[in-house]
């Protein structure tokens, strides 16, 4: 996708999240809502190898940026016929029942321990320009938010992630550990 529609995409959504309020709030609650949309927008561009339940479990493991943020844009939303639920945990296991896993780190568990907890479990981990990155991870870019892909993470945990969503990321490492 090129690059001015991403903007706009971007720029749409976070419209849409604020009632149409994004320029008179401060840039952290755009890049916030922004984040927070990405998180349930991603769903439609994974394949995982069973169907995740009968939700689809949003995880937000550690410190938690979104608050109502995130709750307020899953309202009424839903992934082939699941309707999203969000799960705040201290710890994520591979038991936790998460489709997606935002790792925010704390001091219950960082981000490493939380991959570390979930390797190989079909889990689609999100993180945040940390030293540790999940499959997807967010980095600012010019002051817009754009995110990371890796797809080797990605096929160790028996995922699939669509080209599309590929087309989106900034860089993408492949399954034999390059970029792409």
């Amino acid at each position: 996708m090129p690059k001015t529609l991403q903007n706009l995409f971007t720029a749409i959504i976070a419209l849409l999240l604020t009632g149409g309020a994004a320029a008179s709030q401060p840039t952290a609650d755009l890049e916030t809502a922004v984040k927070a949309t990405y998180l349930y927008k991603f769903a439609p561009f994974v394949t995982w190898p069973d169907p995740p339940g009968d939700n689809l479990t949003l995880c937000i493991v550690g410190a938690d940026p979104f608050g109502d943020v995130l709750d307020r844009a899953i309202a009424g939303q839903g992934y082939n016929g699941r309707p999203f639920r969000i799960l705040r945990l201290p710890v994520v296991s591979t038991d936790s029942g998460c489709a997606v896993a935002y790792l925010g780190g704390s001091g219950d568990q960082s981000v490493a321990s939380a991959l570390k907890a979930l390797k190989g479990a079909p889990v689609l981990t999100v993180s945040q320009n940390s030293q540790a990155q999940g499959m997807i991870d967010f980095v600012n870019q010019q002051g817009h938010v754009r995110f990371r892909v890796d797809l080797a993470a990605a096929s160790e945990s028996h995922l699939k992630i669509s080209s599309k969503l590929l087309a989106m990321a900034v860089s993408v490492r492949d399954v034999s550990g390059g970029p792409q």
